[in-house]
């Protein structure tokens, strides 16, 4: 067994020419960011017609927190979008659609009526349950308490309708069957976005006294902002450790190989964590500013050989 691994180039079979990569999944990412955003823009628009004013202004006052909520959904949104386009193709063996628009359409007119009807129902049972989780939370998150519903309500709202418009558009024959490449950038950008999913998640999950201390809600907004940007190096970092094209998506592997990375990077982001605290009780603001800075810059640097490395020893797809 050879004990250097690499992540294979694409080597058609013979009497198999591969065809070039499907824009379909792409588009679909991009439709559902844009469906997301729209569902966002609607919701603000309700509560603004009607709220009370004193009600909207305290939901405006937690802007800095929605933010980072508004980050996450379009970064699960997208992501999922993408992923489950591409695997769905590949299990089919489906190259691409022969009416793309007819196809974003059915995409988008479900997504709007699933987000409508699920969001009703949740909302109804939010008023029920709510109160009652921030009464008794105990320290811990409501975010991670209503973590099962939430997850329940995305199947819904969001994977339903796309693996829908799929479905139907296969069963009346729109898609051209037959074999694909799949691109790096398309491997790298599913790469970023996990990286960036799991980020804000954990963002999310956490205590607001953690992440928010004495009272500094921005806080949470620049730490999902910085995300971006580590999940930019992230994105980067993988593109150029893969081959310019690949056999297929494994989606699994992508997965383990972002979890690995970010487990590895959370250990370091721990430990630097701790100096920092021993920092702070040393009363040193000075140093403590300094070592936040240089740590920022470690963190982010390390992301790219982490990067690297989960690919080249975790995701390792077989030669086509």
């Amino acid at each position: 067994m050879d004990s250097n691994p690499t992540i294979s180039q694409v080597e058609p079979g013979p009497g198999v020419e591969p065809r070039q990569p499907s824009r379909l999944p792409m588009r679909l990412l991009f439709t559902a960011l844009a469906c997301c955003t729209a569902s966002l823009v609607i919701h603000w628009v309700i509560m603004w017609l009607t709220l009370e004013p004193e009600h909207f202004q305290a939901y405006l006052n937690n802007l800095w927190q929605l933010a980072a909520y508004w980050l996450s959904a379009l970064a699960v949104d997208g992501c999922s979008a993408l992923l489950l386009a591409r695997y769905y193709l590949q299990r089919h063996n489906l190259v691409d659609v022969s009416r793309p628009a007819r196809l974003i359409a059915l995409f988008v007119a479900l997504y709007l009526v699933a987000i409508f009807v699920v969001g009703l129902l949740y909302n109804l049972l939010w008023a029920q349950i709510g109160p009652w989780l921030y009464e008794n939370a105990r320290g811990v998150s409501p975010t991670l308490l209503m973590l099962p519903l939430n997850l329940v309500s995305f199947l819904l709202a969001s994977l339903l309708p796309l693996w829908l418009s799929l479905h139907l558009m296969r069963r009346t024959g729109q898609f051209q069957n037959g074999l694909t490449r799949i691109s790096r950038a398309e491997t790298a950008l599913a790469f970023g976005l996990l990286f960036l999913v799991l980020y804000t998640k954990l963002l999310t999950l956490l205590p607001s006294t953690a992440i928010s201390p004495y009272g500094m809600e921005w806080m949470l907004g620049l730490s999902s902002a910085i995300g971006l940007v580590y999940s930019l190096v992230a994105l980067i970092a993988a593109h150029r450790s893969l081959p310019t094209q690949l056999p297929q998506l494994a989606v699994g592997r992508l997965l383990a190989s972002v979890l690995a990375c970010m487990v590895s990077w959370l250990l370091v982001a721990g430990v630097l964590g701790f100096v920092l605290l021993v920092a702070l009780y040393a009363g040193s603001e000075i140093l403590v500013l300094v070592l936040m800075l240089l740590f920022g810059l470690l963190l982010l640097a390390l992301l790219w050989p982490l990067t690297h490395l989960s690919l080249r020893w975790i995701y390792r797809p077989l030669a086509a």
